[in-house]
């Protein structure tokens, strides 16, 4: 969608907000680059709405430096892997028809899709302004946000099923997002999708949670609500761990619903305690890390968030990641360049910090197998 830098409720229009913390100057970007690249920081402001209790992050960063190129997240490890091919099967049932897809730009999906025997009448439309996809038959690919100068030039209405993974959460404008997925939708068209189990990860202190990238608090009940002010039926629900929910709704008629969502002082008290707990646990790990060379696991906003909310980075050697196409770059807005794992081999007791949320399990798993001797924060 085309960017929406307006400090407004996203369901009310209301413009009354408290600010409720910042983190001064974050990077914009959470991905990699080349050492010498000119980086470029911004206040990463939380605020709650007064009136509904709608938490996002202000302001916007311009789409076109947001997402100038790929970070390559999702498409990396077994949680990853797990989750695409669950949502597939989630959905694999309703591929008839002219389908589109919107973002997914790792093959997330069409892989999947290309292992699956696909009608000669069905077609599928992807949505993509950075994509790395490999076209298959009845596959079309558009290079382009999909807003609705895209739609309109494709001249796209009439779909029978509009399907997107962890894209909701990007939107500048989630209700006008859901308008034009309910305007090229035929009556009774399908809309299915994953997104992130939000409230979940802000209850477990995980940073990739919101950011410059997900400027909204999309936790369920907010989805629930903006689907049913639109009439998207829910008919189906399923919850992928503390991972991701997956969607399964139907568009139908009707005039828009009112939304009923009233949360301000519950989300409030939840995000003071996000910012405490945070604050809490970079403490701690301070203290174990004084005096001591470590790493830090992943070149992604996990470690972004560590290294510019006041972690001791005095000894900090670099950056683990699994993304080949990482190492030997740097953290962006950083002087810290990424490492194959497989560096830690020669270390003995390498200290290594892992905030990664749910994918902290298989990674420390990974690291162990690599050296025993690993010490794990």
């Amino acid at each position: 969608m085309k960017d929406f830098n307006q400090l407004k409720c996203p369901i009310s229009n209301s413009k009354k907000f408290k600010k409720i913390f910042s983190l001064k100057k974050f990077p914009i970007y959470m991905g990699v680059e080349k050492k010498k690249h000119k980086s470029e920081l911004k206040d990463m402001n939380y605020y709650v709405n007064k009136d509904t209790g709608t938490v996002q992050i202000y302001p916007r960063v311009p789409l076109k430096k947001l997402y100038y190129k790929s970070h390559g997240s999702g498409k990396i490890g077994k949680t990853w892997q797990k989750h695409h091919l669950s949502f597939f099967n989630f959905f694999k049932n309703n591929l008839k028809g002219q389908i589109v897809e919107v973002g997914g730009g790792h093959n997330s999906l069409t892989d999947n899709f290309k292992n699956f025997k696909i009608s000669k009448n069905c077609k599928i439309i992807s949505f993509e302004p950075n994509p790395s996809k490999k076209k298959f038959n009845n596959h079309k690919i558009i290079k382009n946000f999909f807003d609705n100068k895209s739609v309109n030039s494709s001249k796209m209405n009439n779909c029978d099923l509009v399907v997107h993974s962890h894209l909701f959460e990007h939107i500048y404008n989630p209700l006008g997002f859901l308008k034009l997925v309910k305007k090229i939708l035929k009556k009774n068209g399908y809309h299915i999708f994953s997104v992130p189990n939000i409230k979940k990860m802000i209850l477990n202190k995980q940073c990739n949670a919101m950011n410059f990238e997900h400027p909204y608090f999309l936790e369920e009940d907010l989805v629930d609500e903006l689907l049913r002010s639109l009439n998207f039926k829910i008919l189906k629900k399923f919850y992928y761990k503390d991972h991701s929910i997956f969607y399964k709704t139907k568009s139908e008629l009707g005039k828009k619903g009112h939304v009923n969502y009233n949360n301000f002082k519950k989300n409030l008290i939840l995000f003071k305690n996000y910012k405490k707990n945070i604050d809490k646990d970079i403490f701690e790990i301070n203290k174990k890390i004084k005096n001591k060379n470590f790493f830090l696991f992943g070149a992604h906003i996990f470690s972004q968030n560590l290294i510019f909310n006041k972690l001791k980075i005095k000894n900090l050697i670099g950056i683990l990641d699994n993304d080949k196409d990482k190492v030997s770059q740097y953290l962006y807005a950083t002087k810290f360049q990424v490492f194959n794992p497989q560096v830690i081999k020669s270390y003995n007791e390498p200290i290594i910090v892992v905030r990664t949320g749910s994918y902290n399990p298989e990674i420390i798993n990974q690291l162990k197998k690599i050296n025993k001797s690993s010490i794990i924060l």
